[in-house]
């Protein structure tokens, strides 16, 4: 469905609530493969596992609570901007269609919809030793990860792109949100407290946030009044 208003947003999602296995993802443009960064360029001309492997000694030293195992590594290599073969998801498609919105204005974009048949049990498989796209949900979650419901998928061949690469087992549906409606729709995200302030949860994030309100401050009836909040101004009268 091509969704141009909330309402229409609402509608569609609201069909995924009943099944609490569907999994989202946005992408701010609807051409944009869905591939992990590890099989974009340049990084796919070196496996993935390969820099991870030296990624883990140099990142050692700075890891209080080492990861118990190697899907565990990636989870954090990847939360800390790594190319990995994982690809970024959430349970909540807000926070897909925030994703979405945030960028490339004048694209329509894009909310995935994955109900994968495979998952990722640790014990049984290694990373580079999985046939299928699967679910991975790590048990050492960092913080943005869990403000923000995400989870991943494991890809066996990272530069696959997702349609080709799922089984006849996995369920794959896609929405587009028109550009048209990208920045109003930030807005109403917004306004239910779905914003970078409060899916990043740290100084990144709360510049972010404050920049956008910034370069949108015309938007609210009261902008002066609602400045003069943000930033702690106080009144003199």
């Amino acid at each position: 469905m091509r969704i141009t208003s909330f309402s229409e947003f609402h509608e569609v999602f609201s069909g995924y609530r009943r099944d609490n296995r569907w999994m989202f993802r946005g992408q701010a443009d609807a051409d944009w493969p869905v591939v992990p960064k590890a099989g974009r360029h340049p990084y796919k001309e070196r496996s993935d596992l390969d820099y991870l492997a030296s990624w883990k000694r140099k990142a050692s030293e700075f890891i209080t609570s080492k990861p118990e195992n190697d899907w565990e590594w990636m989870a954090i290599a990847q939360h800390h901007g790594l190319p990995t073969r994982l690809l970024d998801w959430t349970y909540n498609p807000l926070v897909a269609a925030f994703f979405s919105c945030f960028s490339e204005p004048e694209k329509d974009a894009v909310v995935y919809c994955l109900l994968p048949y495979w998952e990722i049990l640790p014990d049984k498989a290694e990373p580079g030793n999985h046939d299928n796209i699967s679910k991975f949900k790590p048990t050492m979650v960092a913080s943005r990860i869990g403000r923000q419901s995400g989870l991943f998928t494991a890809h066996p061949d990272p530069d696959e792109e997702l349609s080709k690469a799922l089984t006849d087992e996995d369920k794959l549906e896609v929405h587009t949100i028109s550009a048209d409606y990208k920045k109003k729709m930030l807005f109403e995200l917004n306004h239910y407290g779905v914003n970078k302030l409060t899916l990043v949860g740290d100084l990144d994030g709360l510049s972010a946030h404050m920049c956008w309100i910034l370069e949108n401050r015309r938007y609210w009836s009261d902008h002066d009044e609602f400045m003069r909040e943000l930033i702690g101004e106080t009144s003199n009268g």
